[in-house]
């Protein structure tokens, strides 16, 4: 059950990292408004992989 958790939460780090760094070539772009939460400094690595709506 522990390698599982430690598992999901390796993948979903990944993508994070990995999104992020397809944002910052230029293949994704956040259209969100300034105020969003994933323009924050530590949040705006999770912008693509967290469920949670923007503004």
């Amino acid at each position: 059950m522990r390698r599982a958790a430690v598992v999901a939460v390796g993948v979903y780090l990944t993508a994070a990292v990995a999104t992020r760094a397809a944002e910052a070539a230029g293949y994704q772009q956040c259209h969100c408004s300034s105020t969003c939460w994933c323009r924050r400094p530590l949040l705006s690595a999770f912008r693509w992989v967290a469920p949670v709506g923007h503004r």
